[in-house]
């Protein structure tokens, strides 16, 4: 499992201001305007209480910027995830056909670079992106029928998955109120909440092969 378990959680240490737990975020939805188009996605539940907290070092990180800056072309994957781009299976290409493969395999050894210099604990993502998204993405919108999503990470989360350092989206709402319970105490999670494959949107999507 690519997120940390209740259980995982429950056993770390508690972060302390003097002992933070190190987390790596998507440098959009930290609030960096490092969108294709220059804008952020800074508005995600639960931010303020995350980054509001002293019992946690945040360092943000958009791989696509470090690499093609903003604003930028859009990509997607073609022929399968994240996991398929780093066997050689997939690629990346920006909606007008060019192959941005090499570069995004040089932004997820980067980002991979930066969570293991940081010493993450967990990496905040954004997910369906390209990029940092680890349970939903794109199957290349350049092809018919446009905006159809597959399971599976984009390639930088799967760099990330793969080195073990555990993923969250933004989505994942019961793992996030669980994390921020550890964070600060004083945080009551909702007992409603569902991670994103859980959610009624998730499988009703991706509903089981009959």
């Amino acid at each position: 499992m690519h997120r940390p378990s209740a259980a995982e959680i429950d056993a770390w240490p508690s972060p302390t201001p003097d002992a933070p737990w190190s987390l790596l975020l998507s440098g959009c939805l930290h609030g960096n305007a490092c969108g294709v188009d220059g804008t952020d996605y800074g508005g995600w539940d639960l931010r303020a209480r995350l980054l509001g907290s002293k019992n946690v070092d945040v360092t943000p990180f958009c791989p696509e910027d470090a690499i093609w800056g903003t604003p930028r072309a859009l990509c997607d994957l073609h022929g399968g995830n994240g996991f398929d781009v780093l066997d050689g299976t997939a690629r990346v290409l920006t909606e007008a056909g060019e192959d941005w493969t090499a570069g995004m395999l040089e932004a997820a050894q980067r980002m991979l670079a930066v969570a293991m210099r940081a010493r993450v604990r967990v990496a905040i993502l954004m997910d369906i992106s390209a990029a940092c998204g680890s349970q939903v993405i794109y199957l290349g919108r350049r092809t018919a029928p446009l905006k159809v999503l597959q399971r599976g990470p984009g390639v930088c989360a799967a760099t990330l998955m793969r080195a073990g350092i555990k993923v969250v989206a933004q989505r994942d709402l019961k793992t996030m109120g669980l994390l921020l319970r550890k964070i600060d105490p004083t945080h009551v999670v909702d007992a409603h909440a569902r991670d994103y494959d859980q959610s009624d949107w998730y499988r009703g999507y991706f509903k089981p092969a009959s």
